[in-house]
């Protein structure tokens, strides 16, 4: 029996077609296609080891904000995606909570099936605010 897959335009390679990579490329183009995410800004899978050694986790999808001088540390956009029923969004915070100790973005979308959060850091209070949709990528 052979495995089915699907073709990552931004790994630009094949990977394996589960129900949560089918949600990761649908934000893949809603990134590009909605908020006009540059696709050589996107990385897929961060290892968060590049920049804390011991870290194990990875981000789904992490948007760099290099073009306004932002290190690695500190990208535009943290996406989180999940395929319905294999998490709850306590699970999905829990699991955000361990990124916010190495990232610093300043956007969030948390992913869960088909719905959608979206946080906005505020620095006048410190914290991740709800907001009701995404801003397009600064040119």
């Amino acid at each position: 029996m052979f495995a089915m897959t699907c073709y990552d335009p931004i790994r630009q390679k094949s990977v394996a077609s589960t129900p949560e990579e089918a949600v990761r490329q649908q934000v893949i183009c809603f990134l590009k296609e909605s908020l006009g995410v540059p696709p050589h800004l996107m990385e897929i899978e961060f290892s968060l080891s590049k920049i804390k050694k011991a870290s194990k986790d990875r981000v789904d999808i992490l948007v760099h904000d290099f073009r306004r001088g932002a290190d690695i540390s500190k990208p535009w956009l943290l996406v989180e995606c999940k395929a319905e029923g294999q998490y709850t969004w306590q699970e999905l915070e829990i699991q955000l909570n361990r990124y916010l100790k190495v990232l610093k973005p300043s956007f969030i979308m948390l992913g869960l099936g088909v719905e959608v959060r979206f946080f906005a850091f505020s620095e006048m209070k410190n914290t991740f605010l709800p907001i009701s949709e995404l801003p397009k990528y600064p040119k």
